[in-house]
């Protein structure tokens, strides 16, 4: 069974707990607890749980320095359920772009499935710099 919802506290730290290092190094070195901080800072969130299994996390927030919409991300190892993964997260990303009119993603270039799997979405590459890249869904 396929649920789309917010996911609980539990929910989120299995993920935290079993998703490789690149999908969470960056939130773990920002904040001590990720289910707080999206708690205070998302203006939305969802999960996909499949099976009893959390495999997705997604959060906007809005980042006041840059006066733009952040998405957050985190995919939990090992799905078996790609395409199904795919699809909602594809519908959740331009359900929050048609709201938001434009949301953006920064991520470590090393991490080449990561924006590889982001611009399969719908993201375009923006900016980039010897370590990071960032990536838009929305606006022009």
């Amino acid at each position: 069974m396929t649920e789309i919802r917010p996911l609980t506290k539990e929910e989120l730290d299995i993920i935290m707990d079993e998703a490789q290092d690149s999908e969470t190094r960056n939130l773990k070195c920002l904040v001590r607890e990720p289910y707080e901080f999206f708690q205070r800072k998302s203006i939305a969130q969802n999960g996909i749980v499949i099976d009893k299994r959390p495999i997705y996390f997604g959060a906007i927030t809005f980042n006041q320095g840059k006066e733009r919409f952040e998405i957050w991300t985190i995919v939990n190892k090992d799905v078996k359920h790609q395409f199904s993964l795919y699809k909602i997260a594809k519908k959740l990303s331009h359900q929050w772009a048609k709201t938001y009119k434009e949301i953006y993603a920064t991520m470590e270039k090393i991490n080449f499935k990561n924006v590889e799997w982001t611009k399969r979405i719908g993201f375009i590459p923006v900016q980039e710099t010897d370590r990071l890249i960032t990536l838009r869904l929305g606006g022009i």
